[in-house]
């Protein structure tokens, strides 16, 4: 069993790193391709540039979110989470964009001439797509992430819990460990629900499981438990 959790949480290890950093970085790469930094700023030069406008906001933005779904998340759904922390972190991550952009021009005076006038309309319209873009990416791969690998980072415990059993419910998996702790749980006199909270398993499941490997459970107020 302890292997088991163990497994789980270097998978859900590996995921966070492919989320906050093997997602800005393929985006960082899009834009560093499709834009003029690199004439401007050289290879290095805007390889840095655009990898400091990309990871570090991906990180606030997963800082903050993690904030809400710690607040709130039992009562929100995922998409809804990940939408308040990315809007909620709007401002961070505006600061941090400033600050980058205007060490940028010091160092490279020509990258100024690519951005609009501070605060005109073209500059404000130009921002709200930016922002705009960046809040629905952020939902789009949360949601994915989660749905896909199963990634719990933002996801409401009692969500997680829904899936897990219904997960056992479908018929997971019993290993010769489960069923040495089954056996070992059974023979210090545990309930059913008991053994079930345990071993994070339906009382059904223990009940099933102990009748087929002919095992009994004694224990006085099981059958009314359930």
């Amino acid at each position: 069993m302890e292997l088991v959790a163990h497994l789980r949480l270097l998978r859900q290890a590996s995921i966070d790193l492919v989320f906050f950093c093997g997602v800005p970085i393929v985006l960082a790469i899009t834009s560093a391709v499709l834009g003029p930094y690199t004439a401007i700023m050289g290879g290095t030069g805007a390889t840095v540039y655009i990898l400091s406008l990309a990871i570090v906001p991906w990180c606030l933005t997963g800082l903050v979110t993690q904030l809400v779904s710690k607040s709130a998340g039992r009562r929100l759904p995922l998409w809804l989470i990940a939408a308040i922390g990315a809007i909620a972190a709007g401002p961070f991550v505006s600061l941090y964009v400033y600050v980058i952009n205007a060490i940028a021009v010091d160092i490279w005076p020509a990258l100024d001439a690519l951005r609009p006038a501070a605060f005109s309309a073209e500059h404000l319209k130009s921002a709200a797509l930016s922002e705009g873009r960046a809040i629905v990416l952020w939902i789009a791969f949360v949601v994915i992430f989660h749905e896909t690998l199963g990634w719990a980072r933002f996801a409401s415990p009692v969500a997680e819990a829904s899936r897990e059993e219904r997960f056992q419910l479908s018929g997971a998996e019993w290993t010769a460990e489960d069923d040495a702790l089954l056996r070992s749980l059974i023979r210090n006199g545990e309930p059913p629900r008991a053994i079930a909270l345990e071993m994070k398993r339906t009382v059904a499941g223990i009940r099933a499981r102990t009748a087929k490997l002919g095992l009994r459970n004694n224990r006085i107020g099981d059958r009314s438990a359930n």
